[in-house]
This record gives C-alpha cells, structure tokens and sequence, in this order.
C-alpha cells in the first residue's frame, strides 16, 4: 500500500515536471521567434534556390501591397513600390523612393527584414530600377525632387550608403511598365531604351533631352560607359519579365539586345503568358514581382501563391527583323582632319544624294512590293498564307474591325474588348491586351498582305479625345476579303 502511494506522488511529480519543462521550451521559442515571420510563398521560393535571382516590378508605379510594412515613412512613400534582389551575400529589399535597404535575416520557413543601411534618403529616386550583378547592388535612374535622372547609384556595404558612380553621360530614365531594358549579368551590362525625359537641375524648367528618343543604350556598369547602341520603334511595347535569353516584351515577342534580334515565342508559350497575366486582374490577386528561376519566368505578389510559365531555348524563334538599327562608325580623321567648309559642303551634297537616291529607292519598292502582291492576290498564291497562322481571335477581331470599315464606321473599344474577352478587366489590363493584340495581327498581315504599311489603323475619338478608334483603309478590303475566305474554308 505505501508503495502505491509513493508511486502515485513520483509520477505526479514526473507530469508536473514535463509540463514545467514543456512551458519553458514554449517560452524560450515565442522569446527566439518574436519579431520574426514566415516569409511570402514567392521569397520561400526564391530563399530555395542557391544562386543570385534577378526580381523586377512588374507594376513600378504603384505597390498596392508592400512587403514589408514601414511604419516609420510618410504616407506619400507607401506606395513607391518595394524592389528586391537575391545575390551572393543574400536577399535584400530597396523601398523604392528611398535608399532604404532592408536583408532578409534567417531561412526559407522564419525570418525578418533588418535594415541594413544608415541613408537619410531626399526622393531622389521614385521610380527607379533596383537590381544586383554579383555581390553588388544599384539602383539606376529615377525621379524626384531633381527632376529625372540618369544616375548609376551602387551600395556601399561598409559605409552603409550609396554611392553615385561617374559615368561619361547621363541619360534621364525612369522604371515605367513602357521602358525596355535587360540586365547582361555575364558581361555586366544593362540595356535601356531612351525616352526623352526632364533632365535634373542643370537644364532649364521644361526642357527635354530629346537627343534620347528612340535611341537603344548599353551601359558597361563597371567601367561607367554609356554607349548608343542604335534606334529602335517607340511605343513598341511594354516590360513583361527577363530571361536568360532577352526581355519578353509582348505575349509572343523576346528582344535579345545583345545580339541584336527578335525572336517570336511559341503558340504554347504564348498562350500560357496570356492565361497568367489576364488572371492577375481578379479582385484579390495582382501580380507585383517577375522573376526567371530554373527555366521558369515566375510571376507573384507579397500575399498570394505565385504562377510560373515554362520557356525553353526551343521556344524561340527568329522573328527576322532587329531590336535597333545600329549606328554607323564613324572613323578618326586625326592630323589629316579636313577643314570645316569641305566637310560641310561634302556632308550637303552626300545627304542631296541620299534623299534623292532614298525617294528614288522607295518609289521602286512600293511599286515591286504593289505589283508583287497584286499577281499573288490574282493568281491566289497558296505560299501566302505559309508559316503564318490566325488565331481564331485574331480572325475575329479582323473580321469585325473589317466589316465595319466596309460601312465606314469605326471600331470602338468596347467592341474590341468583347472580342477579347476582356470587357471585366480593368482598364490598364484592357489596353495592354488591345495594343498587344492589333500589333500582333498587324505584324502578320504586313507578312501576308506584302506590304510595308499598317492594315490596321487608328484615329482619336471624335467624343473622346483620350480614347482610339480603329479601321481598315479602303486599299486593302480586296486583299481581307480573300484572306477570310481562304480562312473560312480551310
């Protein structure tokens, strides 16, 4: 009997003891973990991968929902936009607008933003592109209180600031969805399109650099060189995400800038782009961050799951024409510099020659090119459709854009919309997937029509002067009638 009892209290004693032990492991734990977080599903992903990962905003502009909340800012910097970047020394955020940098402190299950610097930031930067190469970080161009800039800015670890590096030009550039680029992290060069932008403090109010306009650059990020690679076509489009091959920058079209060509993506590619990107319009979800990881080009924001569209090599194909036209070399005269008059009397009599040979040139070929498609359009070629395929949208879109110029009406925007099945998305989302979809189809009816001119026009609304009109010119509804024929009996 006594022996019970004492057994009784012991393991009384034993419970009492495990639990104490039990409260104290919690304790420890909340003390351990308290501050810390479970990190966004797209940064778990990205901790995951052992290697530096290049992240871009997809929506500069605006960061509806940040990352990290700083209560310590002004409410005008909330929605600056957060950029991040994952190198050799780990994964850091930039809060755009400032020079803020904040590391991610512990793993892929529990951690917590530190900031890291000691900037007294001035606003110098909204809009601005935050990127690494190697161990280092910058941050390029942007806007603020000195109007745009042109600035390459890197971050000094030690110092615990930025620092703006000397470069031999200044080109103003802002992080806008219309701005082209691609970061060449082997030979560590960044591609950029110019715009033509307010330059900072040094020029006059309301003066623009319009020497930039439609001017492709490379700048060397080490050496500080800013070279004009060549022109390319404004407005041509938007910033999708970056591969290791190029800068996607429609459903279906990769700019490879440094080798100088477009490249067309696959119909599946094409297709899979569209699916995600129209999803990011839904209430609840809209996409923040692209990224390429393990033959991937993600997509992804700070409170929901990601989505991911695969890409291979095999993927692309060339589109046959260039990014930008280059540059021609000029060469160095040197001690033999011919004097000012004579050059200047050469360069008038070489331009008179140009222009006259230029008009010379394109009258032949719009004459070769109206006569080649005349005999293709009689004879009704059969190699006119070759390698060109409508998408059903397409020849719908087409086909109503056409009938309606027939009757010379004009298209409206909300017929278009219908078309593509968009009429429920917002308004960014609309244009986008408008512009993409009337220059995609141009592009091949240039092809199968043989013609150097858009089919597809447009014109300001009569009502509304910031909404667009569309048709078809009266030259091409012979050469549209016979197509859709030819499509609607194949």
């Amino acid at each position: 009997m006594l022996f019970s009892r004492f057994c009784l209290i012991k393991n009384k004693d034993i419970g009492l003891s495990m639990r104490v032990v039990f409260l104290i492991w919690i304790l420890i734990n909340s003390v351990l973990l308290y501050g810390k977080e479970k990190p966004a599903p797209f940064i778990k992903r990205i901790l995951s991968h052992n290697g530096p990962v290049l992240v871009f905003n997809f929506q500069p502009s605006v960061n509806e929902i940040p990352l990290l909340k700083i209560k310590d800012l002004p409410a005008t910097f909330q929605f600056s936009g957060q950029g991040i970047t994952k190198n050799n020394k780990g994964l850091f955020l930039n809060h755009i607008g400032t020079g803020r940098i904040y590391q991610w402190i512990g793993d892929a299950e529990w951690g917590e933003w530190k900031r890291i610097d000691s900037t007294i930031f001035t606003a110098y930067n909204f809009l601005s592109l935050f990127f690494s190469v190697d161990s280092s970080i910058y941050s390029f161009g942007g806007t603020g209180f000195w109007l745009h800039n042109g600035n390459l800015r890197k971050y000094n670890f030690s110092a615990k600031e930025w620092k703006a590096k000397l470069l031999n030009t200044s080109i103003p550039w802002l992080r806008e969805p219309n701005e082209l680029f691609f970061i060449d992290t082997s030979t560590k060069k960044l591609y950029f399109n110019g715009e033509g932008k307010l330059h900072d403090a040094s020029l006059k109010e309301g003066v623009v650099d319009s020497s930039s306009i439609s001017m492709m650059y490379c700048l060397d990020i080490e050496q500080g060189e800013v070279v004009e690679m060549g022109n390319y076509q404004i407005n041509i489009a938007g910033f999708f995400g970056q591969t290791p091959w190029g800068t996607i920058t429609t459903f279906n079209k990769l700019a490879d800038f440094a080798h100088n060509e477009y490249y067309t993506l696959s119909e599946q590619v094409e297709n899979n782009l569209f699916r995600i990107l129209a999803k990011s319009n839904s209430n609840h979800l809209k996409w923040q961050y692209s990224f390429w990881l393990d033959s991937a080009l993600y997509f992804s924001n700070s409170n929901y799951e990601y989505d991911s569209v695969i890409i291979h090599k095999s993927d692309l194909k060339k589109a046959g024409f260039p990014v930008y036209s280059p540059l021609e070399k000029t060469k160095q005269t040197g001690k033999n510099e011919i004097s000012p008059m004579v050059f200047v009397l050469t360069c008038i009599v070489l331009g008179s020659l140009n222009i006259f040979f230029f008009i010379k040139y394109n009258k032949h070929k719009k004459d070769r090119l109206k006569h080649t498609f005349s005999e293709s359009i009689n004879r009704q070629d059969p190699e006119l459709n070759k390698g060109i395929k409508l998408s059903e949208v397409e020849i719908g879109l087409m086909r109503l854009i056409f009938e309606n110029s027939i009757l010379k009406k004009m298209t409206q925007i909300n017929d278009i919309n219908n078309i593509l099945g968009c009429s429920n998305k917002n308004i960014d989302i609309q244009k986008r997937l408008r512009s993409d979809a009337i220059n995609a189809l141009n592009d091949k009816l240039c092809i199968l029509l043989l013609t150097d001119q858009k089919v597809i026009s447009r014109k300001r609304s009569a009502f509304d002067g910031r909404s667009f009109e569309y048709f078809i010119d009266q030259q091409f509804f012979t050469a549209i009638q016979k197509l859709l024929n030819s499509t609607a009996s194949s």
